[in-house]
């Protein structure tokens, strides 16, 4: 063993295998990141580490046999017994295989994959820590200490302005407020755990004790790699320096991250948003209402209270930048959604945002807003995007910013920037599903169906346990594959009154359809309080009377059918008189028509939305529209025409799928011809 090791010393084996470690680790790190950029499956990057680690004996012996002189590569001689360099070699080749073997079993127990879920990507939201970056934080709920309980609140208030104050930091990363609320207070927290499902290397926590018009805040800041407090700190102030408190923190933060802080930076943490504590309590009530209304069983009363909360803050305080913003979306929202379709709704939005933007010009809040605005009252998607590129540079950690960015984009028709948008905005909120939902949401619009499901598995992965992700998972299976029954089982999983924006109460309904069990249809349509429910494109909301009519047209009842539709055209027809000409509501109108019998009617009216939204104006609603003028031609006989659109609409992202051609009964009108069969089948079913 002397002369091997001698040998193996001589013949600079030692020296190959380090530069073999170092040269195929680095190979292995470049593939691991370059190819989940790409959606390549896991098995590949498997099998090239696999192939990577028994390349080393083959390196070792190589090394041992050959030798690089100045003269070129020649062969090593021999030292001793044929027979003793044959075992040498031998032996060297099991050291290298051990070596090798060990190195892939170590990396197989490492590598996130190993826990992920079936089908999920190799690029886990649960990320090794080599991966994780230095200067990033999560800022946890803070506890609440005071002896008046009702100070939940204002706690509240305390860590969200710490982690806004943070998020204003370019060389930082913050993972936004959704993500980090779900880790309450009160509860034994395993901050390696929480650093591993956010993404984060650093944690910060700490309490809030207001009492009178005193307040103690104390902080602590945690490496979650090693969990070891990296600093703490408690500040006893006057109740009005509570902003300043919270500015300090920031900094100190940013100097313990070892972050770049600009001065214009400096200057936006350390601004208050109001000297008024009472209209700043005004001001986080709204804010939470609007952040939630979807969740809200009338979304346009709980917007309107939202109004009123924000009306009251910026009478106490004139000067109350961020109500102005919020009151701006609410406003817009109202509008957008045709909860409050009236001009009204955008003059107040305008009027809002205009006396917010001189207040501050440049400011990146202000500017969101507007953009936002633009967008949902206007549809100025030139003029909002411009917007947001004056607001990039001071949100450089805004979901928000990220998610109206992916929105524009799917409009104006760049799907490939949208999942790039919305895909940072997943990896600022991970456990949020909304952002979640929408980058899965683009995947489905351009059918990469599997992809949407691997992302909602690294959600899943992550910790994201909210019934209505297994839910929309259900439903992106059954719209590959046609098979109702993953959103049976989803649904029946799911607590039954769930809702979210009455996107399920449509699903509950078709599943009762397909059984013929209209009764049963009804009754899932009785079950929700909502008046007006959102469909797969959640950005309509139909009128309760609506899917009356559907359930009723699809059993046969005529007369029960009529009066259903003819009650939804009169709410429609309200709403063209408050937004005229609106395209989707015009193609809704047409497809009401249809069921009347109303056909001149319903074709002009499907027609004349299709010119006023080409593909040209709105990539995302285009397609909507397109769809209503298919429906209306398989509703008054046009096969042909009907499916010459579907084939139109199916070229271009959208959420006509294979399972809904397959099974929804709007289309039973085209079952049995052949064109319509052979279109279906070219389909899918997709493999997921």
């Amino acid at each position: 063993m002397r002369i091997f090791f001698q040998e193996l010393k001589n013949r600079r084996v030692f020296r190959v295998a380090i530069g073999y470690a170092i040269v195929a680790s680095g190979l292995i790190q470049v593939i691991g990141t370059v190819l989940p950029i790409f959606h390549v499956q896991d098995w590949v990057q498997q099998t090239f580490v696999v192939l990577v680690a028994l390349g080393f004996p083959v390196a070792l012996i190589l090394a041992w046999a050959f030798d690089l002189t100045s003269r070129g590569i020649v062969r090593t001689p021999d030292v001793g017994e044929h027979s003793a360099n044959r075992r040498r070699v031998l032996l060297l080749a099991a050291m290298g295989l051990v070596i090798g073997v060990g190195a892939i079993t170590g990396y197989w127990a490492w590598h996130p994959w190993r826990n992920a879920p079936a089908g999920s990507s190799l690029t886990s939201a649960v990320l090794p820590v080599s991966t994780i970056p230095e200067k990033s934080i999560a800022v946890l709920p803070f506890a609440n200490l005071s002896d008046e309980k009702q100070n939940a609140f204002f706690t509240d208030g305390v860590q969200e302005e710490i982690l806004n104050d943070l998020a204003k930091i370019a060389d930082l990363k913050v993972i936004s407020h959704t993500s980090v609320n779900q880790y309450k207070s009160g509860v034994a927290r395993n901050m390696r755990e929480i650093g591993q499902q956010l993404g984060v290397a650093h944690v910060l926590e700490g309490s809030v004790r207001r009492a009178g018009n005193r307040v103690r805040v104390t902080a602590q800041l945690v490496d979650a790699r090693t969990d070891a407090t990296a600093w703490s700190e408690q500040y006893d102030r006057d109740l009005a320096d509570v902003f300043q408190i919270q500015s300090e923190i920031a900094e100190a933060i940013v100097g313990q991250l070892r972050a770049q802080l600009s001065t214009q930076e400096k200057e936006d943490i350390e601004a208050r948003p109001t000297r008024d504590m009472p209209a700043y309590e005004l001001y986080r009530q709204a804010k939470d209402i609007v952040d939630s209304y979807t969740d809200a069983p009338d979304p346009g009363a709980t917007l309107r209270q939202a109004v009123g909360l924000l009306d009251g803050a910026t009478a106490r305080d004139p000067n109350f930048v961020l109500a102005y913003c919020y009151a701006t979306r609410a406003h817009d929202l109202l509008y957008f959604f045709d909860l409050d379709p009236s001009a009204a709704q955008c003059d107040a939005a305008h009027a809002a945002i205009e006396t917010a933007s001189k207040l501050a010009p440049n400011s990146a809040e202000v500017n969101l807003a507007l953009a936002d605005h633009l967008f949902r009252c206007h549809r100025d998607y030139a003029g909002a995007r411009k917007q947001l590129e004056l607001a990039r540079p001071g949100l450089p950690n805004s979901v928000p910013f990220f998610v109206l960015s992916g929105y524009l984009d799917r409009r104006q028709n760049r799907f490939a920037e949208a999942e790039a948008e919305f895909a940072k905005a997943a990896r600022l909120d991970p456990l949020n599903p909304n952002a979640v939902n929408l980058l899965t949401d683009t995947y489905v619009l351009m059918r990469r169906f599997s992809e949407g499901l691997a992302n909602y598995d690294r959600a899943i992965a992550a910790g994201l346990r909210t019934p209505i992700i297994f839910v929309r998972k259900g439903i992106i299976q059954f719209a590959a594959t046609a098979d109702l029954s993953y959103v049976r089982k989803a649904l029946a999983a799911a607590p039954p009154d769930l809702d979210i924006g009455g996107a399920e109460t449509p699903m509950r309904i078709m599943l009762a359809m397909m059984n013929h069990d209209y009764d049963g249809a009804r009754q899932a349509l009785a079950d929700s309080p909502r008046k007006d429910f959102q469909e797969p494109d959640f950005s309509f909301y139909y009128p309760r009377a609506w899917y009356e009519g559907v359930i009723a047209r699809g059993q046969g009842d005529r007369d029960r059918a009529m009066s259903a539709f003819a009650k939804t055209r009169e709410i429609l027809v309200e709403r063209l008189k408050q937004k005229p000409d609106h395209p989707r509501t015009l193609a809704v109108l047409a497809q009401v028509d249809a069921g009347l019998g109303k056909k001149e009617e319903a074709l002009r009216e499907a027609k004349h939305a299709v010119e006023l939204m080409p593909t040209t104006r709105d990539a995302y609603d285009a397609p909507l529209v397109l769809q209503g003028l298919a429906q209306v031609y398989a509703w008054t006989g046009e096969k042909d025409l009907a499916i010459k659109t579907l084939e139109q609409i199916l070229t271009a992202p959208g959420y006509l799928t294979y399972g809904y051609l397959h099974v929804d009964p709007a289309w039973d009108p085209l079952r049995g011809d052949r064109r319509f069969e052979a279109l279906v089948a070219s389909l899918g079913p997709s493999k997921i």
